[in-house]
């Protein structure tokens, strides 16, 4: 009988272990994605890891809310540089849609993912949000990575993006995302944000 237990809890040690932080209930409460839509400030990537498959890897990246569209719809300011004139930052609105995952271990009773464009000409990819420190104003979201794995974007309102990473966001990133990290925001991209605005979708 001992046996069966020992081996029935190391099976769900197991089990545990495989749950992503950003799939975790025990940190719902730092995975509302209404945390992210309320912040009405620009909203700049600091950093990512290498090799996102549903985000440019240029410098520069940010994006800025419009409006609340109805429902669970925002429209949104994004700028982005585009291969090969990375030095040159577009600016286009697209849909921000938020929306709601299950989790392995009970159900979610908040919003915890965005579908936008990244770019102009790209797809809608879908984000999850793995940490929303709104004080702080610091944000880490997850998307599809190459060779199957996870990857991240850590995201701070301009308030906060040119101080130290707040503590518990740098510890939750560095501890989850795994890799190397490009560092995306630089003082200077404030002089490349354009006055014209592309109108998408």
């Amino acid at each position: 009988m001992e046996t069966i237990f020992t081996l029935y809890a190391f099976a769900a040690a197991s089990v545990a272990a495989v749950i992503h932080y950003e799939d975790n209930l025990l940190y719902a409460e730092h995975q509302r994605i209404s945390d992210f839509t309320s912040v009405n400030e620009m909203l700049w990537v600091r950093q990512q890891n290498i090799g996102l498959d549903h985000a440019p890897s240029t410098t520069c990246q940010a994006m800025l809310k419009l409006r609340y569209t109805g429902r669970n719809t925002f429209q949104y300011i994004v700028y982005s540089a585009r291969p090969p004139a990375r030095h040159t930052v577009d600016a286009f609105v697209t849909t921000l849609t938020t929306g709601i995952t299950a989790l392995r271990a009970g159900d979610r009773l908040y919003h915890n993912t965005i579908s936008y464009k990244t770019t102009e000409q790209g797809e809608i990819c879908q984000f999850k949000l793995m940490y929303a420190d709104k004080t702080n104003g610091c944000f880490i979201f997850v998307t599809p990575r190459r060779i199957r794995r996870r990857g991240c974007r850590l995201v701070q309102t301009s308030r906060t993006v040119s101080m130290p990473i707040p503590q518990e966001c740098n510890r939750v990133y560095t501890e989850n995302c795994l890799g190397e990290a490009k560092q995306i925001y630089y003082p200077a991209c404030w002089n490349r944000i354009p006055k014209i605005v592309q109108w998408g979708s």
